[in-house]
């Protein structure tokens, strides 16, 4: 019985991997959790400042398993005579390289906080909030705000703006606004200014004083626990806020597409959201998301870049966006974004290619436990040394 497992689960996996048809998608991505694909060569990364962070756990966990690669942090203060080949950016930005590969590598979202003690998930409509941030709200007691909030004892305290905002936040928050109130937000309200040169500290800062409402990225309010706002659209009977949940609800609506190695995801409004493992109803989506990119450059390093940037796409490494107050690549895009940057990477196979190859030997029967079973007296029941002989499974092979 022992060797006619062994020897079953090595020709299983012996079809497996002699398979002509190209391996699914799924399959692919699950062995890219269980083995992590080298290639040699030297990766210079440069990262968009939110995902600095991320990206060194990155470089950290791959060097740790690929003794023959060169990866390293681009720093364009240091490295002047370098480009880098892997590029990891925020939406709106673009690489200075011809790109080879690219796929979303991560998803942020665009949230709404005040800072007025108590008012942590008041509700806005999309024209209550226009109206603010176009300085038609002056004070934190406004009638349509109260009507909004019954329950909410609001007080009659001035509202001050910030102004200065993320321009990708900005198109998000339009997009999303004009498309379920195109009334109510006819256009960017004129008290929000895009700024390129974003600074989280001086937000920060700005949130301190009592009364501000600002357009900030949703990772600010994960990690410093900011108070935010719920909108109510005339579409759903609840509101919706800015939580973990109702921004990965808003991901399973992302639907993906492939050219060659390059992947790109767009949010269908359209297409119902699917429920988180365990729940049978969804989590109203807060679809105002913007998107990271992971992009390897053509050139001579093109494979190391791809080994990167599959490393990054694993679920054990996108576990590092979760961490850092980011949420996860959709699984629907995180799958064919494997399949398309492992373009010309070792295929994956079972076993893999650099392990070695199982040996499958016949065992005898032990006999020693049957004639102590059989010529002993004893008082001790006889079933477990013949379970060990007949039952017991020989341990699956290992990798």
């Amino acid at each position: 019985m022992k060797t006619k497992k062994a020897f079953g689960i090595t020709i299983i996996a012996l079809l497996i991997s002699a398979c002509t048809p190209p391996m699914p998608p799924e399959f692919k991505a699950e062995l890219a959790e269980r083995y992590v694909t080298c290639a040699p060569g030297e990766v210079s990364v440069s990262s968009t400042p939110e995902l600095a962070e991320i990206t060194q756990t990155w470089i950290d966990g791959l060097l740790e398993n690929c003794g023959d690669m060169s990866v390293a942090m681009h720093d364009p203060e240091v490295d002047v005579d370098t480009q880098p080949n892997v590029f990891i950016l925020s939406t709106g930005q673009t690489p200075t390289c011809d790109v080879i590969a690219s796929s979303p590598v991560g998803l942020d979202a665009v949230a709404i906080a005040v800072s007025v003690e108590g008012l942590d998930g008041v509700i806005f409509s999309p024209a209550l909030l226009h109206r603010a941030f176009s300085g038609g709200m002056t004070s934190w007691a406004d009638p349509e705000l109260q009507e909004l909030n019954p329950e909410i004892e609001l007080t009659d305290s001035p509202v001050a703006l910030r102004a200065s905002t993320r321009a990708q936040d900005l198109s998000a928050l339009n997009e999303w606004m004009t498309r379920i109130d195109p009334a109510g937000w006819p256009a960017a309200p004129s008290g929000l200014i895009a700024d390129p040169a974003f600074d989280a500290e001086s937000l920060t800062l700005d949130l301190e004083s009592e009364g501000m409402l600002a357009v900030v990225p949703a990772s600010m309010v994960t990690n410093n626990s900011l108070q935010t706002i719920g909108i109510q659209t005339e579409q759903d009977p609840e509101p919706v806020f800015a939580t973990v949940e109702s921004v990965i609800s808003a991901g399973t609506q992302m639907v993906a597409s492939t050219q060659g190695s390059n992947v790109t995801a767009t949010l269908d409004a359209t297409l119902p959201p699917i429920p988180a493992a365990g729940n049978d109803v969804a989590s109203l989506p807060w679809q105002a998301v913007n998107q990271f990119t992971i992009n390897v450059c053509s050139g001579a390093n093109e494979m190391a870049g791809r080994a990167f940037a599959r490393y990054a796409l694993r679920l054990d490494s996108q576990g590092a966006m979760t961490t850092f107050g980011f949420t996860e690549t959709p699984e629907q895009v995180r799958l064919l974004a494997v399949d398309a940057v492992s373009q010309g990477l070792p295929e994956p196979s079972i076993p893999p290619s650099d392990a070695p190859e199982e040996v499958v030997t016949e065992e005898p029967l032990e006999e020693e436990p049957l004639e102590e079973a059989t010529d002993m007296p004893s008082e001790e029941p006889i079933e477990e040394p013949l379970e060990e002989v007949t039952d017991a499974a020989t341990p699956e092979p290992t990798s």
